[in-house]
């Protein structure tokens, strides 16, 4: 998917469509975040269940951007170690860049998953002991 947008925009201009995926992401986790259900028992709960493929999909695209960066990275450093130039010079410090920022971007991204399961894991917590407390 990478190499195709490649092919049609330049390396600003990516980097500004992943800006605008970023953000996308971020309203919809926030979103995600103030979207609740009604319990049984009237209580309110996540909807984890709902949220978790999206934000694993997020992930996983991230993760492959990453790893094709890294692929482009590698071949620009060892083009740069050969010839020493400041064509060469300047692309590998825009893959870095470019690295830096997805990386970034994954670790929002895992920040956010990790929120979720920590909120459904308490939230759990509260119905195990509620449900013990009414047992005794």
């Amino acid at each position: 998917m990478y190499s195709k947008a490649k092919l049609l925009f330049n390396n600003s201009e990516i980097q500004s469509i992943n800006n605008i995926v970023f953000i996308f992401l971020c309203f919809i986790l926030i979103f995600f975040k103030f979207n609740k259900e009604k319990d049984d028992d009237g209580s309110q709960v996540s909807t984890i269940n709902k949220n978790l493929p999206g934000i694993i999909k997020t992930i996983e695209e991230f993760s492959d951007e990453q790893r094709y960066i890294v692929r482009n990275f590698k071949h620009e450093m060892e083009k740069f170690t050969e010839e020493r130039s400041l064509e060469t010079c300047l692309q590998a410090l825009t893959l870095s860049m470019q690295l830096a920022n997805i990386r970034e971007k994954l670790l929002e991204a895992y920040k956010h998953y990790s929120a979720l399961l920590e909120n459904e894991l308490k939230n759990q917590q509260k119905k195990e002991k509620k449900e013990h407390h009414q047992n005794q």
